[in-house]
């Protein structure tokens, strides 16, 4: 591709002509190669048109901006979804392996952090005791402060 536009070659067929066109070259070269190929001749003038007309060009940043802003919602909802199925199945762990765990159980219902919960729920059915139990969440919460 830059060896093309550097030695301003003639391109080889239609998808090298895109590539240039992607790759932003100006000039006469580009004028040529849209002449000779009726979709970058169209998309050169809509490019034209979209920067000449603000609003256009606000109502596509505004468009984009929504995309991103649903991807990162779902993102979010995705994190806390899986954060709450965490919580519950290392509560209900505790429930049934140490039946006087609700401090401990509460605490684990105040945690949000998904990898600390994996910490905890990687470790949890390792504990032989709910003093064992209690030094997991104390070590995952404290190890999450320390490299945060």
């Amino acid at each position: 591709m830059t060896k093309s536009i550097e030695a301003k070659t003639q391109t080889k067929g239609p998808l090298e002509e895109w590539l240039l066109y992607f790759n932003n070259i100006a000039g006469e070269e580009m004028e040529a190669i849209a002449m000779g190929n009726p979709g970058i001749r169209k998309a050169m003038t809509i490019e034209q048109i979209f920067f000449k007309n603000q609003q256009e060009r606000r109502l596509y940043e505004l468009r984009e901006k929504a995309a991103r802003d649903e991807i990162s919602m779902i993102s979010g909802a995705r994190a806390e979804g899986e954060a709450k199925g965490q919580r519950e199945a290392i509560c209900k762990y505790l429930e049934v392996r140490f039946p006087e765990s609700s401090t401990l159980q509460a605490e684990i219902k105040r945690i949000t952090d998904v990898v600390v919960l994996d910490k905890i729920i990687n470790k949890i059915y390792t504990a032989n005791s709910l003093d064992e139990a209690a030094a997991i969440v104390r070590e995952a919460t404290e190890s999450k402060g320390r490299f945060s």
